[in-house]
């Protein structure tokens, strides 16, 4: 897991959906763009792919061809820097949303072929660091712990894992920090707690995160930091089709919230 030319590789995780690990992963990556960083985003959600339609692309290739080494990885990623208006590269790549491709992922459970795939990312991995001149990478990760999920946690340096204010996703979280982040942190990778989707942003639009007394306990019971707290905006939540609301919409608070959380992780990282 050592950085390619000196850059990073950030994960987001979650231990189920529904969190807004995308809407997150893409706002905060984008952001890192406009400010001048070149940055990779790639969907490594191989279970429930959705960056294709959140980008409303359509890919005649995707990651998928690069785990069966149909494709190089430089043939897959799109430059999104200049038609979003950013300074720095976004290269984006896409999984395949395709059922039958999706099933397959799912299904093929061959151990020769999981490794020759492995082995594909990470040599994918270092072309798109030298190829690009990346400073950073986002790996958009599928939640839980299901193969694709643990391999592709295993290949960055930072991980974010990301959970909301109910019982069932901080102790579903716990358990699996308990059970996989560990042994993370034995090679090396650090991980933080993300807390989004936090309740009262409708009733008190100025309240950007909860009091600090909650999110010690929260650090206590879950035995990591938490870097940032996302308010829930209805707007955002309920949207059609959110769109890089950070870089679109900059004094909205979600933005707000946003960019406070991407200078948390560039401290971090």
């Amino acid at each position: 897991m050592g950085n390619e030319k000196s850059g990073k590789t950030i994960a987001f995780h979650s231990y189920k959906g529904g969190t807004g690990k995308t809407t997150l992963i893409t706002n905060v990556s984008a952001l890192y763009a406009q400010n001048g960083f070149n940055v990779g985003l790639i969907d490594f959600d191989l279970y429930a792919p959705s960056l294709a339609s959140y980008f409303r692309k359509k890919p005649s290739l995707v990651l998928n061809d690069v785990l069966s080494g149909q494709a190089a990885i430089s043939d897959v990623v799109m430059d999104l820097g200049p038609e979003l208006g950013l300074k720095g590269k976004f290269v984006v790549g896409f999984s395949s949303q395709r059922k039958d491709d999706i099933d397959e992922i799912e299904l093929r459970c061959d151990t020769k072929w999981q490794l020759a795939a492995v082995k594909r990312f990470l040599q994918a991995k270092k072309e798109l660091f030298e190829k690009f001149d990346l400073d950073f990478l986002f790996l958009d990760t599928s939640p839980g712990i299901r193969y694709w999920s643990v391999n592709s946690l295993a290949m960055a340096n930072f991980l974010f894992l990301l959970f909301k204010d109910s019982d069932m996703d901080i102790e579903g979280t716990r358990k699996m920090m308990n059970e996989i982040y560990d042994a993370f942190l034995r090679v090396g990778s650090k991980y933080y707690l993300i807390l989004n989707k936090v309740p009262g942003a409708v009733l008190d639009p100025n309240q950007t995160a909860p009091k600090q007394v909650w999110i010690n306990e929260l650090e206590r019971v879950m035995g990591a930091d938490v870097v940032g707290c996302v308010p829930c905006f209805c707007d955002v939540q309920f949207s059609r089709h959110e769109f890089l609301f950070s870089v679109n919409k900059s004094e909205h608070p979600f933005s707000i919230s946003v960019r406070d959380l991407a200078a948390k992780i560039q401290s971090l990282t």
